[in-house]
């Protein structure tokens, strides 16, 4: 790593991360899709977006991790993803390895559609990386694809760091701006719509 951070929040707003343009399809049925869509790369790990499209819109697709939350009908059981390296290690969704971290960040599910951000840290050893998703529930069949993993090892030591990471304070809660009040600019465009 670069850079040192105290945690993922603080190295997620300190640097300007690289955006590697990729679309690379993923796995696909006859009624669903799933490919990886974009790749971010930070000096401690990289970001990447999942995308996946079911032909029936009842159902609402889940990305998520096979956490032992109770299922609904109207959700899919979650894809199965995990990814190989270059030195023998791997990771995957469906369970915690240690010394390196997949996690799904954010997800948006829309009628029959998905889209995923997940977190892979540290960043992957130069070399391939295997992709393999599979989603049993849907009649997905586990299929690994390659992606190459020296442009985003190359990638991680152009990354920016926007400022030096700084402590921030304890909020005080007696302070009378607890509540952020509505602010704008008198006779501009929220202005006239607002007074």
């Amino acid at each position: 790593m670069k850079y040192v951070y105290n945690g993922l929040d603080e190295a997620l707003r300190c640097e300007r991360p690289v955006d590697l343009p990729i679309s690379l399809d993923l796995n696909r049925t006859d009624n669903v899709v799933v490919w990886l869509s974009a790749i971010r790369v930070y000096s401690f790990g990289m970001m990447f977006a999942i995308d996946a499209r079911y032909e029936d819109p009842a159902l609402s697709l889940s990305l998520g991790t096979y956490d032992g939350r109770p299922t609904f009908t109207h959700f899919s059981a979650p894809l199965l993803l995990g990814l190989g390296f270059a030195d023998g290690s791997s990771v995957t969704t469906a369970q915690r390895t240690r010394g390196s971290l997949l996690e799904l960040r954010t997800a948006e599910s829309r009628s029959g559609s998905v889209r995923g951000e997940y977190l892979l840290a540290p960043i992957p050893p130069a070399g391939r990386i295997d992709v393999a998703t599979a989603w049993p529930q849907l009649g997905m069949d586990e299929k690994v694809v390659t992606l190459d993993g020296e442009g985003i090892a190359s990638a991680s030591e152009s990354v920016t760091q926007l400022w030096e990471p700084k402590r921030q304070p304890d909020p005080d809660l007696t302070s009378e701006h607890v509540t952020h009040q509505l602010q704008y600019q008198r006779g501009g465009w929220f202005g006239i719509r607002l007074d």
